[in-house]
């Protein structure tokens, strides 16, 4: 489980690279393909150093290769898209609570999937850790809002499905290979899927050497290494519905560092949000 801790507080420094991407000019598009890009090259580079030509036969198994192919374009590729688009319409603090709808997702495929077993402690912890995310993220002014969009909120639960299904891919895919195999075809499918759908102006990246340093910079530490701890972790969790609440760490991480780098105030309320996420990961933790 320290794996997935691990990894939940590494993605909580992406907002440091995304501020320092838009600072140099990238837009959304450009970020988000420069991120799989530099995650692909860094995670395929390893993979082929550690298996050699063993890394191209995985191509020919479908027990692989197809839950790496949703991996890429759903919980990467088809996310990122949902969770874009509900940051445009209604807010980064929306979009975020709408994500970490995540758990119920994870917890539902695990029971249908996988037969998990839904104790009482399990879903009282999903339940405080969706509150603790919600408080953590919005101070608790999540209901001042007028202009919430009905197609926003289905984005943002879309994100939420895309970023919960995660585990449930990688988990599958885990149990045939490893996670350098895992990361570097899902990043693949995700880059692709991003380069069709989400044209990036690669052109002005090029042209920018602070822009392509950060770009790898990027895919490496919340990217790459984030998700190499994630995928080993998933194959030691024997329940995966405890994995989202675990990683949940994320925005606890995310508003820390805004607080002691970039000076952003931080309420009460958000306080006890960190603390409530803290609990409800606890509770998971000693859940059965």
């Amino acid at each position: 489980m320290l794996y997935i801790f691990t990894a939940g507080v590494l993605w909580g420094t992406i907002g440091i690279f995304v501020k320092l991407l838009a600072s140099l000019g990238a837009d959304g598009n450009l970020t988000s393909f420069l991120r799989m890009l530099s995650a692909f090259v860094i995670m395929s580079t390893l993979a082929l150093i550690k298996h050699g030509r063993n890394f191209f036969i995985h191509v020919h198994d479908k027990e692989i290769i197809i839950p790496c192919a949703l991996l890429g374009l759903v919980s990467h590729g088809l996310f990122n898209i949902f969770y874009t688009a509900s940051i445009k319409i209604n807010g980064m603090a929306i979009a975020c609570v709408l994500m970490y709808t995540a758990p119920v997702f994870t917890a539902l495929a695990s029971k249908l999937l996988f037969h998990e077993k839904f104790t009482g402690l399990k879903i009282s912890a999903l339940i405080i850790n969706i509150l603790g995310c919600v408080l953590t993220v919005t101070g608790g002014n999540i209901f001042n809002n007028d202009n919430l969009s009905l197609i926003g909120i289905l984005a943002g639960i879309g994100s939420g499905f895309g970023y919960g299904m995660a585990a449930i891919f990688g988990k599958s895919a885990g149990e045939k290979t490893d996670a350098l195999i895992i990361s570097a075809y899902s990043y693949f499918f995700a880059m692709i899927f991003l380069l069709i759908f989400r044209t990036p102006d690669i052109n002005f990246a090029l042209a920018n050497p602070k822009i392509l340093l950060m770009g790898i910079l990027y895919g490496l530490i919340p990217t790459s290494l984030a998700y190499l701890v994630y995928y080993n972790g998933l194959q030691k969790i024997h329940d995966t519905s405890r994995v989202p609440v675990i990683a949940s760490i994320e925005p606890v991480a995310a508003v820390l560092i805004g607080m002691l780098i970039y000076n952003e105030e931080i309420g009460f309320a958000n306080f006890i949000g960190v603390a409530v996420v803290l609990v409800s990961i606890i509770i998971m933790v000693r859940a059965k």
